[in-house]
């Protein structure tokens, strides 16, 4: 019997786009939003803007360059939702678990992301049927 994950709640969803000031003017115009946050990120090579709904942020990203992960993402199946991620009290502990679960992983060991002071790590999107998915801890 596998052992169970234990969530926090939805920590973010990202939305792959190829311009982002194009997707935030669509969320001013059709929400009525405003962006909590921007941040860069260039180890990742993406652009991002958020929203937070609740505990949860909604984010779209677009890639720096044209080479990156987002990039390749919109290449292969066109813009919409790349990430869902899981945020957990530990991510050390959380990717063990994954990996005595037999999890197919991206992520040996956790990453760290200096703009968020966070770590997470992701699995491999066959593990979640074409989704990214990535157990994150700390607060967004």
């Amino acid at each position: 019997m596998p052992e169970k994950l234990k969530p926090n709640y939805i920590d973010h969803i990202s939305i792959a786009v190829k311009d982002i000031k194009e997707a935030e003017e669509d969320f001013r115009l059709t929400f009525g939003w405003e962006a909590d946050g921007r941040y860069s990120d260039d180890d990742e090579k993406i652009n991002v803007v958020y929203y937070m709904i609740g505990q949860t942020a909604l984010e779209i990203m677009e890639d720096m360059d044209g080479t990156g992960e987002v990039a390749k993402f919109i290449d292969k199946h066109g813009e919409g939702i790349m990430v869902f991620s899981i945020n957990v009290d530990n991510t050390i502990d959380s990717l063990e678990l994954l990996k005595r679960n037999g999890a197919r992983l991206l992520d040996q060991k956790p990453r760290f992301a200096k703009e968020l002071k966070r770590h997470f790590a992701f699995l491999h999107p066959k593990q979640c049927h074409g989704v990214l998915a990535e157990v994150i801890d700390g607060k967004y």
